[in-house]
């Protein structure tokens, strides 16, 4: 009930109690008091009418607001159990495919460290088949020498080998012509005017001679044909040739110093004699380490 309606039904309450008890005894009743008592009577059943119409007024809204509650109570419920039941599948799914993931997760953390450990012994294997090759690529030119700065077409109209055998005699100051089984110029384009010719490779029958030409052509300071310089060296595979490059910083600090010796050994390994005592480099920066802390660097 609201609150204004029930204070009035209360004051309405209270004024019918005073009124009766303020009523004197009919046998002592004037006329007057007759029609006041009459009146009073009359007003009271009107509260009580009045009070139980309002009563049944509240009820009514009561139960129609408790009804309308109600309803929505029921449909928020099923909302909600609805939703929630949509939430719930959604979560069993994400935990299915956690626990999928998990799993996915741990098999391939499983399969990258067996992949390592077959890829560090594949790179083992490969390394030294790499080494291998090398070797016998080493090997297969072992009797080759290059000969560098020999004019384009100094060569015309006579067979490579003859060429380079009279050019090795006349050069190195030989006795005898070398037997040359094969030369060629190297395999690439021919170069223009302006740039530098290709080199001559070829190989020695025999291995002495081979040894005493790049004997000679070491202890001589400057190789000539015909007025122009030219440069015999080793036919080294690629591969060594640039690990043997790699060297020409610490051999240039140690040219020249008292009490030192070097050379490179095949394929690329420095050794240095310095004070009696014999030091060997397969690493290039430890070779001018070495150097500069005994020469200092220049």
């Amino acid at each position: 009930m609201p609150p204004k309606l029930r204070k009035a039904a209360d004051q309405a309450a209270l004024a019918s109690d005073s009124a009766t008890e303020d009523v004197p005894d009919e046998n002592t009743q004037d006329p007057g008091n007759a029609a006041i008592l009459s009146a009073i009577s009359s007003l009271r059943s009107e509260i009580r009418s009045i009070k139980s119409d309002i009563g049944e007024i509240i009820d009514s809204k009561i139960e129609k607001l408790a009804v309308s509650i109600r309803g929505e109570l029921t449909a928020f419920q099923q909302e909600a159990s609805s939703a929630l039941s949509v939430v719930k599948i959604t979560v069993d799914e994400h935990a299915s495919k956690l626990a999928s993931l998990e799993t996915n997760a741990s098999t391939s953390s499983d399969t990258v460290a067996k992949l390592e450990q077959d890829v560090g012994r594949l790179k083992q294997a490969v390394e030294q088949l790499t080494d291998k090759c090398m070797d016998l690529e080493g090997r297969s030119r072992r009797q080759n020498i290059r000969v560098l700065h020999i004019k384009e077409g100094a060569e015309s109209g006579i067979k490579p080998k003859d060429f380079m055998a009279q050019l090795l005699m006349e050069a190195l100051s030989l006795d005898n012509l070398p037997l040359v089984d094969r030369a060629h110029r190297a395999l690439r384009n021919r170069p223009g005017d302006e740039e530098p010719p290709r080199a001559f490779v070829l190989r020695l029958h025999y291995t002495h001679e081979m040894e005493d030409i790049l004997q000679r052509a070491a202890k001589m300071q400057q190789v000539t044909f015909k007025g122009q310089r030219i440069n015999i060296f080793p036919d080294y595979p690629p591969a060594v040739v640039k690990r043997r490059a790699l060297f020409k910083r610490a051999r240039e600090l140690l040219r020249g110093k008292p009490g030192v010796k070097y050379g490179l050994q095949y394929p690329a390994k420095l050794r240095v004699t310095y004070n009696g005592k014999e030091h060997y480099f397969t690493d290039p920066d430890k070779a001018v380490k070495f150097a500069e802390n005994c020469f200092g660097s220049e």
